[in-house]
C-alpha cells in the first residue's frame, strides 16, 4: 500500500522519525493506523473510550456512527436510569 501525503504532513512525519520515535515513516503510518483501529474497536463492542488528549476525535468517531443509523429512542426514564448507573460506576471506581 501506498499513501501520499501533502507536504505539510511530511514535515510531521519527518520530525517524528528524526526525534527517534519511529524508525521510518512506515512504522509511524502503522502506528497511527494500528491506534485508530483500536478506538474503533472498542466503540464497535460499546467499551468506553477514556478521555484523554483524543478525546474529541473519538467522539466525532462515535457521532460519525450515531449519524450512520445508531441512534435510539431514549426516554426521561431511560436517560435518569443510564445516568443513575454512571455515577453508581463512578462511585464504585472512586472506593476502588
Amino acid at each position: 500500500m501506498n499513501v501520499t501525503l501533502p507536504d505539510s504532513l511530511k514535515a510531521f512525519v519527518e520530525q517524528q522519525i528524526s526525534c527517534g520515535r519511529y524508525p521510518n515513516a512506515d512504522a509511524f503510518v502503522a502506528d497511527l493506523v494500528r491506534s485508530e483501529s483500536e478506538v474503533f474497536e472498542r466503540v464497535r463492542v460499546g467499551q468506553p473510550l477514556p478521555v484523554d488528549q483524543h478525546f474529541d476525535r473519538r467522539l466525532e468517531a462515535l457521532l460519525d456512527e450515531g449519524a450512520d443509523g445508531g441512534y435510539v429512542e431514549v426516554t426521561k426514564e431511560d436517560f435518569d436510569a443510564m445516568e443513575r448507573e454512571a455515577f453508581d460506576l463512578v462511585r464504585k471506581r472512586k472506593s476502588s
